[in-house]
């Protein structure tokens, strides 16, 4: 079953070094447009691999190791080259933009106290999250600006695809799932024991829920497929543990304590064409958004005087910028699964 295509790249603030006479400094891994990216902002990104992704790394010595500084290299310089472009197209980001972003953080968080203590354990400065906010913001702005071209998609290619790719809309067994988060383990007793005693689940997320995606909505996370939710592993297991209308002991993740209840469970199936149609026109449209952008990046590459310092030189390949992709909580297919090369930074600590 397809995924939607959630893109995300790991950015890290770079700093403004001057290359000299005699090309790039010691402390150098590249430089665009005699902008330097250091070998601290190359280690940063790279330990960040870890910390963001809970991705374990090769050992330093390893050729492994040093195949991924080349990536990493790389994809700094594409960033930087980004970040020239905006500017070039006169797209700003504001300090309340990004002040609104770090709000709603702390907000996700449960406060001050919680969201400092994430970017303690990430080795984070505030600076540094608001100037990946940043760069978060101007890719917001920018990629569509760059994609507004792209070929739209018909209904006839999008059940040309549906067509030639049956197993590809397979319904997985989904759940309608609500949840209340909290920031401590008492005040999730405390509602778990109202609950037990009769409460209205939705009454108590929209009075206590620190999750502002769902608080309003009385904690409803909608339908989201048993398997491959997108929620943290903690979440999916104790949701798959439930029975219909049962409501879970609190649940700790890295977010905080959760109460869950799911009140439908939906057999696995086969999507009809109209049920597929709205998704899978986006995730075509999608993908020719993609292809507009790597066009578009291939295009200006070569308008940059790009120097790399000899060890991280690139290996010969495609060097559009790419992003990771992720299975949004929502159980719907959506087409087709390509790598985006679109180039969103990763902004929440």
């Amino acid at each position: 079953m397809m995924k939607k295509i959630i893109p995300v790249i790991l950015i890290l603030a770079a700093v403004l070094v001057w290359a000299g006479c005699g090309g790039l400094p010691k402390s150098a891994v590249a430089s665009v447009n005699g902008k330097v990216i250091t070998r601290e902002d190359l280690d940063r990104a790279v330990q960040d691999l870890q910390t963001q992704y809970g991705q374990s790394l090769p050992a330093s010595d390893s050729p492994q190791y040093a195949d991924l500084q080349k990536q990493v290299a790389e994809r700094l310089v594409n960033e930087e080259i980004l970040w020239f472009e905006a500017d070039k197209m006169n797209i700003t980001v504001s300090d309340d933009e990004i002040n609104q972003q770090i709000d709603q953080y702390k907000q996700q968080m449960g406060g001050d106290d919680a969201f400092n203590q994430k970017l303690s354990d990430n080795n984070m400065t505030l600076d540094q999250l608001k100037d990946q906010v940043r760069k978060g913001l101007l890719f917001q702005k920018l990629y569509p600006e760059v994609t507004k071209d792209a070929a739209p998609v018909t209904d006839e290619q999008a059940k040309a695809y549906y067509d030639a790719n049956p197993t590809q809309f397979q319904k997985p067994e989904q759940r309608h799932v609500w949840h209340i988060l909290v920031a401590d383990e008492a005040t999730a007793n405390s509602i778990k024991a109202q609950l037990d005693a009769g409460a209205d689940f939705a009454t108590l997320a929209k009075q206590s829920s620190t999750d502002p995606g769902s608080k309003d909505k009385g904690g409803d996370l909608g339908l989201v497929p048993s398997q491959n939710s997108g929620f943290v592993a903690e979440f999916e297991t104790a949701m798959d543990a439930l029975a219909v209308n049962q409501i879970s002991a609190p649940v700790k993740s890295q977010f905080g304590f959760h109460i869950i209840k799911v009140t439908e469970i939906i057999p696995p199936g086969q999507q009809t064409f109209d049920e597929a149609k709205a998704d899978l026109e986006q995730g075509l449209a999608t993908e020719n958004q993609r292809t507009a952008f790597e066009a578009w990046f291939n295009g200006i590459k070569g308008n940059y005087d790009i120097e790399y310092a000899e060890e991280f030189q690139p290996t010969p390949t495609d060097t559009t910028p790419t992003t990771d992709t992720g299975a949004a909580p929502a159980g719907a297919t959506t087409a087709p699964a390509a790598d985006a090369t679109q180039a969103q930074p990763q902004t929440a600590p």
